[in-house]
């Protein structure tokens, strides 16, 4: 976990994403978060040829109280397209082997 973060599950959609991590506990959610938006920031706005801000300074959290709230983390990520009505290619779905493992 040399980035601060385990990266479970995150789903990329056209106005919004979910990302699932467990923290490093050395690292601030702040900092991973400061970290993740400067970066992808850079990667989109190159390959849009644009620059300048592109994330929301805001975010909502939420901590996973037990293992019951983890599988419903994982199920909500994994159905978002699906209740947004997206279709192939309107999104980006990611999940590791333990999120996959969720039913």
């Amino acid at each position: 976990m040399g980035s601060g973060y385990e990266l479970l599950s995150y789903v990329v959609m056209p106005n919004h994403l979910h990302i699932l991590l467990v923290l490093h506990p050395e690292w601030s959610l702040e900092k991973v978060l400061f970290t993740l938006k400067r970066r992808t920031a850079g990667v989109i706005n190159e390959v849009l040829g644009m620059e300048g801000k592109f994330w929301q300074h805001d975010y909502f959290d939420r901590l996973i109280r037990d293992g019951d709230h983890l599988r419903n983390v994982i199920r909500y990520i994994r159905r978002n397209p699906a209740k947004a009505r997206l279709g192939e290619g309107e999104f980006t779905l990611w999940e590791s082997d333990l999120a996959k493992a969720v039913t």
